[in-house]
């Protein structure tokens, strides 16, 4: 018999809620440091090594969410961990792709996207030296984060522009970006899903960047910021505070270079420099000043995962996203003092 969505989230919850605290716990929160004035919290992110999530740590380690009354913990959680620690009421927002969000809300979780950071798909397919030709990779591995995400998804848009079939590759779940690179390194996989610093870092050691997705411009919502619905209609003054903070942010990011350099370096230490740059810029072309959560993007995503699950077939993309508090800030003036785009400092 199957199970009711609403009682599979249940079961999700309880079943999940003890090793997401395992996992908070050794994250090391410090009593003795808390403020009483800030409003503490864990703030998720489901990718590890990509410069994609460096918002979140700038906006943590610049000060800006203490000046908005937050005292924000980032937290990495590997694989499908983000939503689960959202419905656990563990974590409160969490940086995810659709392709993370997307299954669950299918299930009936109460997630929704409320601001976006990334709008395509902007992962690259590295292959091994000695493949010059998509036709070499038949019967080859493909390293990709997990099956259902965003490094899948790219993969298969991948190998479809190469002219091949979904059935001529091995889709090998590795793991993060630096697990992923590792594979490559050591033969164990012939390909491999990738975003910068590593797709530079393995062109310089000779690896072949055999598709480079961005230049499709696919749309896809990629790292983008869940919460609850149930938190956006209990406390939206904070939700709304939050996301100026995520602005205040972003408007630092691109105009504060090296002081945003110096910020992601602790996050992925041992960059080397010119990856840095070469990563920010790659990611700070489609940040925007006011991170809507865009509506073909959404629809893109939920499109693609329709192809594996028909059950997406059709769905109104107002059940994943949430336009109205980025609107809202908008309506209120929050945006119009702030100067728009611009890498400055270099």
């Amino acid at each position: 018999m199957a199970i009711p969505p609403t009682i599979a989230v249940i079961f999700i919850r309880i079943a999940s809620r003890f090793a997401v605290m395992l996992m908070l716990a050794a994250a090391g929160w410090s009593s003795a440091a808390e403020s009483p004035a800030l409003e503490r919290m864990n703030f998720g992110y489901s990718a590890a090594g990509t410069v994609a999530t460096a918002p979140l740590w700038i906006t943590q380690d610049s000060g800006i969410f203490k000046k908005y009354g937050f005292d924000v913990k980032p937290i990495y959680m590997a694989g499908g961990l983000a939503p689960i620690a959202i419905l656990a009421g563990e974590v409160p927002f969490a940086i995810m792709s659709s392709g993370v969000m997307i299954p669950p809300v299918l299930k009936g979780a109460d997630l929704v996207m409320i601001a976006g950071l990334s709008n395509y798909i902007s992962q690259s397919l590295l292959v091994a030296p000695e493949i010059v030709d998509g036709k070499q990779l038949k019967g080859k591995r493909i390293a990709i984060q997990r099956l259902g995400d965003l490094t899948h998804i790219a993969a298969r848009e991948a190998v479809k522009h190469l002219g091949l079939a979904e059935a001529d590759v091995l889709y090998q779940q590795i793991g993060g970006v630096p697990t992923r690179f590792a594979a490559l390194q050591s033969a164990n996989t012939q390909g491999a899903v990738l975003s910068p610093p590593y797709v530079g870092r393995a062109r310089h050691l000779g690896y072949r960047a055999l598709v480079n997705l961005y230049e499709f411009k696919i749309p896809f919502a990629g790292s983008s910021v869940v919460t609850a619905r149930q938190l956006i209609a209990s406390r939206r003054p904070m939700v709304l505070n939050l996301l100026k903070a995520l602005a205040d942010g972003i408007h630092f990011y691109k105009r504060e270079r090296q002081s945003s350099m110096r910020i992601i370096d602790r996050y992925i230490p041992g960059i080397a420099k010119d990856e840095l740059a070469e990563a920010m810029d790659h990611y700070q072309r489609d940040l925007e000043d006011r991170p809507y959560p865009r509506p073909e993007s959404v629809r893109s995503a939920v499109d693609m995962y329709a192809q594996q699950a028909p059950s997406a077939r059709g769905m109104e993309i107002e059940r994943f996203l949430d336009a109205s508090l980025i609107r809202e800030l908008e309506r209120d003036g929050f945006f119009a003092s702030r100067p728009s785009g611009g890498i400055a400092n270099r």
